[in-house]
């Protein structure tokens, strides 16, 4: 059994969401700012946020010992 604070246990998925949450929350915020006349780089570097997050989750569920099994 893993630890939860070691690569993949309980507190690295839970950050990995975290992330997702926070990052989908700019790239919401950057939309609304842009319609009111923002930079339009919210939303895009918000949105690399988002897919870099995901991406994190990805590699998390990858590496795990379940999924080769």
């Amino acid at each position: 059994m893993k630890g939860a604070f070691r690569r993949g246990g309980a507190v690295d998925i839970a950050m990995g969401w975290l992330a997702v949450l926070v990052s989908t929350a700019l790239l919401m915020k950057g939309i609304e700012l842009t319609r009111h006349g923002a930079s339009p780089w919210w939303p895009m570097i918000a949105g690399g946020m988002v897919v870099l997050s995901l991406h994190g989750l990805y590699r998390i569920r990858r590496d795990s010992p379940q999924s080769r099994s």
